[in-house]
């Protein structure tokens, strides 16, 4: 069994007065499973800490160099981060819906590098000449922290962006211990743990849009488009009038996705960004809505 182990120690800036700031991450991988250590001191006497767990569907030449994960510290009330979150509606949702708790302002990133190698291979033959990493379907990203406090129906959700770009809700799951936010990805970027009060309807509406924008722009044939479509079409009409039927239809949605992944949907991650993962990122968003359904059928107001 391999284990890779790495360790970076690097100084940090950030908008938080940190003078002196120091991330420390460690790194170890064990077959499809990469666990990050995280401790970072902000220079003026706190520390932060998470454990991330990333696991994948299936990857080749994964390792701590190749998957390339940092973290920083970010400023709560930086307008460059507010911006890149998702507004509150006015007069739906409650006051300061959003927001990056003081408590765990950490913001990680997962970039891993392009070698630019000339030979390359795949998947068919369980390895890669590249020494770059790559995946199938999706994975999934956990990050656990003890910084901040679980209860109820925990308004902590895990958000993800492409660098630098706008977040949005991948969550799939929150569990205790003390908090555990869980989404799939079918790519790579950076994650933040974000409290998000905004309505659950509203929440889900936005991702059933995310879900028909994200399907309309995939390489599909026109015949599966029109199957994925119509039994998502099924997913916003009954969200409003019998929420588990609506369950029943993406879970149908989601088996669709799955049953055609490698065959009619593209379904590959590289690091040289050369292919486009449709069947990860479709997966990705049905499965944060389908967290967001679930949540709606089990509460009339918003977790």
């Amino acid at each position: 069994m391999l284990k890779y182990r790495f360790i970076v120690a690097v100084a940090l800036s950030c908008a938080m007065a940190c003078a002196s700031a120091q991330a420390v991450v460690v790194v170890t991988v064990d077959g499809n499973v990469a666990h990050a250590d995280i401790s970072l001191d902000n220079g003026i006497g706190a520390t932060y800490s998470a454990e991330v767990t990333i696991t994948f569907d299936s990857t080749l030449n994964l390792d701590a160099d190749s998957l390339n994960l940092t973290a920083q510290l970010v400023d709560p009330h930086d307008s460059a981060l507010t911006a890149r979150l998702p507004g509150c509606t006015l007069l739906v949702d409650p006051p300061n819906c959003m927001f990056v708790d003081p408590a765990f302002p950490m913001l990680i990133t997962v970039e891993p590098p392009d070698s630019g190698w000339l030979f390359k291979s795949g998947f068919d033959n369980a390895e890669s000449g590249t020494g770059d990493l790559s995946f199938l379907n999706t994975y999934e990203f956990e990050i656990h922290t003890h910084d901040l406090v679980y209860t109820q129906n925990s308004p902590y959700r895990l958000f993800k962006a492409p660098i630098g770009g706008l977040f949005g809700d991948v969550t799939d799951d929150v569990l205790s211990g003390s908090v555990r936010t869980r989404g799939r990805g079918g790519a790579f970027s950076q994650f933040l743990i974000v409290s998000d009060t905004r309505l659950t309807m509203t929440v889900a509406l936005g991702k059933i849009v995310a879900l028909d924008t994200r399907i309309l722009a995939a390489s599909l044939s026109n015949l599966l488009r029109g199957d994925l479509l119509g039994l998502l079409n099924q997913v916003n009409v009954l969200v409003l009038v019998d929420v588990g039927a609506a369950i029943e239809a993406l879970d149908s949605l989601i088996a669709e996705i799955n049953l055609h992944a490698g065959l009619d949907i593209a379904n590959v991650w590289r690091s040289e960004h050369d292919v486009v993962n449709d069947a990860g990122e479709m997966l990705s968003l049905a499965q944060t809505l389908r967290f967001s359904l679930v949540r709606l059928q089990g509460s009339a107001t918003p977790p």
